[in-house]
């Protein structure tokens, strides 16, 4: 299976926890991180490896997900929707017959149903608006605050990579936020002062966590799940300073939906 891992520019974090965790789902993942995780190398991996199952993360728009340096990797053509990163096609030939789980904001509005319907991709996880999160209070520790999201989200690539099928994922996926969302209601982490704010980020998350295609869908075939487990704290293994932008986001959309 394929991991591509950008770490620059707001997407170090989920990066530095696949990299950490994707050996322990599929000890014979083929991963691209940091400056590798180019989309002439994705496509170059994915042509040469024909991998079932695909995992990447970047920023996303409903039109395309991108790769590191914010590079486009999967676009559809629609310039009169953003002329940089969706002015051309790209990539769309690859997803035929695959699952694919893009970990990217807003692709589930358009790419991932387009994935589906029109390229033939057999499932793909996606979000259809902002996936939230908090930055490292010092900029570079991940902690269980931090990591709680994409520890939910990632519940997907187990169940996948241990033979369920999409629909018992995404179900999986659900279950995982929801145990996350306890624990920090009602549980230890309700102790913590960020409680309240990630409580309403993972309930955000949640939200807009979703499938498209057929739930039926396999990649392996099935086997006993393996424990996967993150040391924390973590550092973040970063390319480049995330940009205030990014650091925005959480705040912006709290106080937009408060």
């Amino acid at each position: 299976m394929l991991f591509l891992l950008p770490n620059k520019k707001g997407v170090e974090i989920p990066s530095t926890i696949m990299k950490h965790i994707a050996p322990a789902i599929d000890p014979e993942a083929v991963i691209l991180f940091g400056d590798e995780a180019t989309p002439e190398n994705a496509r170059k991996a994915i042509l040469e490896l024909n991998p079932n199952y695909i995992f990447t993360t970047g920023h996303g728009i409903p039109c395309a997900t991108t790769l590191q340096d914010n590079r486009p990797f999967i676009a559809l053509g629609l310039p009169e929707m953003n002329d940089k990163v969706c002015a051309n096609s790209l990539n769309l030939d690859l997803v035929k017959g695959k699952v694919l789980h893009i970990h990217s904001c807003w692709c589930g509005r358009l790419l991932a149903p387009v994935l589906v319907q029109k390229y033939g991709a057999w499932a793909v996880f996606a979000h259809d608006d902002e996936f939230l999160f908090l930055l490292p209070e010092d900029g570079r520790t991940i902690d269980i605050v931090v990591a709680a999201p994409f520890l939910a989200e990632f519940t997907v690539d187990q169940v996948m990579l241990s033979g369920g099928t999409a629909g018992e994922a995404q179900k999986a996926r659900i279950e995982a936020f929801e145990r996350w969302i306890k624990y920090f209601y009602e549980g230890e982490g309700a102790k913590l002062k960020a409680a309240p704010l990630i409580l309403r980020i993972l309930v955000a998350d949640k939200e807009i966590s979703k499938l498209y295609g057929d739930p039926t869908a396999t990649v392996t075939r099935p086997r006993p799940a393996r424990e996967v487990r993150l040391s924390l704290p973590l550092e973040v293994e970063k390319g480049a300073e995330t940009s205030p932008f990014i650091l925005a986001i959480p705040l912006i959309f709290l106080m937009s939906k408060g």
